[in-house]
């Protein structure tokens, strides 16, 4: 179940934060529960990528974005993810979430996060493509940074990121999966295992 409970927390307590501007580093402290924990007892992968939200809304309220949402009727959405895990949280250990603006296009603003272990270890880094949407199209980010106020000129995006931007261009969609019906099993590739 998605945390709205927590995510409440986190938004009242952003705003006793200072504000910030918006391509500075946003930081925020968190503790693993058992509920978002797999089998394995450690943070599920998935629970990850939906607790990395706590930290994106927290610096949308510093920086103005949440205030601006609710103003124009705007929304959020995520377009792209790519992550690389590296270190196990386990159940009742505090984390931090760092989260920054990378750069922006036409369409997209890109934000870097990585969940820190207290000692200073990354325990998982991810880049999203983001957007504003209005009824159910992305707000071209001109737009978004003319209404933000922002002057700052557009950061030059690291080149690994450059990288998987230009390769997101190259990826198909709607993505080549052949099936012989939606649901139903290709029994054509399926060999049975013998006794």
């Amino acid at each position: 179940m998605y945390p709205f409970l927590r995510l409440g927390l986190n938004l009242f307590s952003a705003r006793k934060l200072p504000p910030m501007n918006v391509l500075d580093l946003h930081v925020s402290q968190h503790r693993c529960r058992l509920v978002d924990c797999d089998i394995f007892l450690e943070m599920n992968n998935g629970r990850i990528l939906t607790l990395y939200e706590m930290g994106r809304f927290q610096a949308a309220v510093r920086m103005g974005l949440w205030a601006l949402l609710k103003k124009k009727r705007w929304g959020l959405t995520v377009a792209g993810t790519s992550i690389r895990y590296r270190r196990r949280i386990t159940p009742f250990e505090k984390y931090e979430i760092r989260t920054k603006i990378a750069t922006w296009d036409d369409r997209f603003v890109y934000i870097e996060q990585g969940m820190f272990k207290m000692s200073g270890e990354c325990a998982s880094h991810v880049l999203f493509r983001t957007a504003v949407v209005a009824k159910g199209r992305a707000v071209p980010t001109d737009v978004l940074i003319e209404a933000m106020g922002v002057t700052t000129p557009r950061p030059t995006p690291a080149a690994w990121i450059q990288n998987w931007i230009d390769a997101e261009a190259t990826r198909p969609w709607p993505p080549e999966m052949d099936s012989p019906k939606l649901g139903q099993p290709n029994l054509d590739s399926w060999t049975p295992v013998e006794p």
